[in-house]
């Protein structure tokens, strides 16, 4: 193990000249931005090699990585550095070495977290070239892939992604495709503030994500009480998450409503912490690719009026 890691460092320790460089080079156009509800991304097409992305989605953390178009690194590790672009006239000596970072083989060789993403997207703000190297998996000459991302129209870009950040949702497809309800001991007349928050982030969620067609509404409730009286209770509740939505603009058609009283526990019911997760609504949602987009949110007041009838049928 202590040969490896020293033979990583004679590695990654290699000049520069042995490098096959991938690098945008001065290109004012070489940095670009998307910006929505659900995601905000800012990157750089690097050419013969693919493209380095910083991504903010809904409701998580901003992460960095890199995406190429064919395996040019081992699985192992790569260095990270920053040094000014080579029209400065520096030294090597200038350069700053940020750290080594796990690498792996494969179209989206390096995936890093918040911390990492800040640190670079700063040193390219600053003016910096951020270098990615480790040997070739498909060279025995020793030489580097380095890849190099270039600060060249990065700060008017990065402007834009950070207006993007406040716009974005609470929330995104992948957090909320599968959420639970849970529900107090008994009956119930209404929904409570906590429930009507995570329904509020679901419509909020299906207004920007147009392709949300389908939401599986399942009720469920602990094993206490006569099983007649569970399943009843369980419809009770459903339905009432189902209203909620379809007075809110979700259309009655999008709706699989279906109540199961005690039959499917997520946990035991011989302890209260388990009932409470079995007293619960469970909302599945599904996408539809071919879905003629429908913006419930925008919808005139005849078509809002039409789905809440209809809901109500």
């Amino acid at each position: 193990m202590a040969y490896f890691y020293m033979l990583l460092i004679i590695i990654l320790a290699a000049p520069q000249a042995h490098a096959v460089v991938y690098s945008n080079g001065i290109n004012r156009s070489a940095w670009k931005t998307s910006a929505s509800p659900t995601q905000c991304d800012i990157w750089q097409d690097i050419p013969h090699y693919g493209r380095a992305v910083f991504r903010t989605r809904a409701g998580e953390k901003s992460v960095f990585f890199l995406e190429s178009t064919s395996s040019k690194f081992n699985a192992g590790a790569a260095n990270i550095e920053a040094r000014p672009p080579v029209w400065y006239n520096s030294e090597a000596s200038d350069a700053n070495k940020l750290g080594v970072v796990p690498i792996k083989r494969g179209r989206r060789p390096l995936w890093l977290a918040s911390s990492w993403a800040e640190l670079l997207a700063d040193k390219l703000n600053t003016g910096k070239d951020v270098i990615v190297a480790q040997n070739r998996w498909f060279d025995t000459t020793n030489k580097l892939s380095e890849v190099e991302i270039t600060p060249i129209g990065f700060a008017e870009q990065y402007k834009k992604y950070l207006m993007c950040l406040p716009e974005l949702i609470q929330a995104n497809f992948d957090q909320l495709r599968r959420t639970a309800l849970l529900f107090k001991a008994g009956d119930v007349d209404k929904l409570s503030l906590r429930v009507q928050r995570t329904l509020d982030q679901i419509l909020e969620l299906a207004k920007h994500e147009k392709t949300v067609r389908t939401f599986y509404i399942d009720g469920h409730t602990d094993g206490l009480g006569p099983r007649v009286e569970n399943l009843e209770l369980s419809k009770k509740r459903a339905e009432m998450v189902a209203q909620y939505l379809t007075k809110r603009g979700i259309p009655q058609d999008w709706l699989k409503v279906r109540w199961h009283g005690e039959r499917y526990p997520v946990a035991s019911n011989a302890t209260k912490r388990g009932q409470a997760k079995n007293r619960r609504v469970t909302i599945r949602l599904e996408k539809s690719d071919d879905a003629k987009a429908y913006d419930y949110a925008s919808a005139n007041p005849q078509e809002r009026a039409a789905s809440m009838s209809k809901s109500m049928q």
